[in-house]
């Protein structure tokens, strides 16, 4: 018989400190799982640790996923917290906004480091641990930047197109071991992402884009991805009427094309692939 929800397992969730990462902590937590949470900022994961239902059952493990080079021993301290780890949620991320001419390379360095190398250094370190227990799933948290690019998130979408290769080559390899791989994809969800992304210098955005703004809450984000990722889907999509663009560029990928490279707000409202305040205009 399936599982109906997470009680009993042990779930280390990497971006734990806020938006969906904190999200997915909570709800976990209410299931009755033992959640290790994950950020660069100690004081706000302990302030998600006090607000879940059940604090005792959650450790705080402070690390930074763009220090590639601390993350295998950060990952074996996860382990040893309760000797298996039942989830790994990839979660944590940073987006960079501008062109690709404007982007420094260590810019997209940084995004690669965090979105992808970090979460491949977990992996790597974890695996051998989940292949000789013959069980382990690992959740990655992609975008619908992971299936397309889009102007001004040149970066972005190289990371979460590169965890699709990796991820996806790693399930066919290990699927015989008992690993199972979620690639989880959430659409425009209300987070801090804009907020927090970078320009192509490496400072501060600091705009929390229309559509981001507009989109669905961290909360019930975070509440549908673990409905789909117990049922043991593949891949989880989470999103409003903005998850139909993946049918267009699947279908219609010249069209969509067309639609990324020109104006795609207005062509997605035309084709009632998006409602008012998503994909927003090239700024």
């Amino acid at each position: 018989m399936k599982m109906k929800n997470f009680s009993g397992t042990v779930c280390w969730i990497t971006g734990a400190s806020s938006g969906i990462g904190e999200g997915i902590a909570k709800e976990l937590n209410k299931q009755n799982a033992f959640v290790i949470l994950s950020a660069r900022s100690e004081s706000n994961l302990e302030k998600v640790k006090q607000e879940c239902t059940y604090p005792d059952k959650v450790v705080v493990l402070p690390c930074d996923l763009e220090n590639t080079a601390s993350l295998s021993d950060v990952a074996l301290s996860a382990w040893n917290v309760c000797h298996k780890i039942d989830y790994v949620f990839l979660n944590a991320g940073i987006a960079a906004r501008d062109t690709v001419i404007n982007t420094d390379i260590d810019v997209i360095r940084k995004v690669m480091n965090t979105n992808f190398i970090g979460g491949a250094v977990i992996t790597k370190t974890l695996l051998p641990l989940m292949v000789a227990r013959r069980s382990g799933n690992l959740v990655v948290t992609s975008s619908l930047s992971g299936k397309y690019g889009i102007p001004k998130l040149s970066a972005y979408a190289a990371s979460k197109h590169a965890l699709h290769g990796f991820y996806e080559s790693l399930r066919a390899e290990h699927a015989k071991d008992g690993i199972k791989v979620i690639m989880f994809i959430p659409g425009l969800i209300r987070t801090g992402i804009s907020v927090n992304a970078l320009t192509g210098q490496g400072k501060s955005y600091g705009k929390m884009m229309k559509s981001i703004d507009g989109g669905m809450s961290a909360d019930e984000c975070a509440r549908r991805s673990l409905k789909g990722i117990i049922k043991g889907k593949n891949e989880v999509i989470v999103a409003r009427s903005e998850k139909l663009s993946l049918l267009l560029n699947r279908f219609f990928p010249a069209l969509m094309a067309y639609i990324i490279r020109s104006h795609p707000l207005e062509k997605l409202r035309a084709l009632g692939l998006a409602k008012s305040q998503f994909y927003p205009k090239h700024e």
